[in-house]
């Protein structure tokens, strides 16, 4: 995968959902993660971030199931 947008090598990230991420940005994630008190308090292999934009994908591909998303 692609490295992070933002230079740090993760191959998790925001930047490699593509369309979703131009509708719902990482920002307005991040805001409204910030105002239900839901931020990860330690950086994992899946993000807070990473992990809202996985269940509204496994939303919109619901028959793939989640190792397909």
């Amino acid at each position: 995968m692609p490295a992070h947008a933002d230079g740090d090598g993760k191959a998790f990230a925001a930047g490699h959902l593509e369309e979703l991420t131009e509708i719902i940005t990482p920002s307005l994630v991040d805001e409204v993660l910030a105002k239900t008190g839901r931020v990860q308090s330690r950086v994992r292999k899946l993000p807070s971030r990473v992990v809202v934009y996985f269940v509204l994908a496994m939303a919109l591909f619901d028959a793939c199931g989640y190792r397909g998303v």
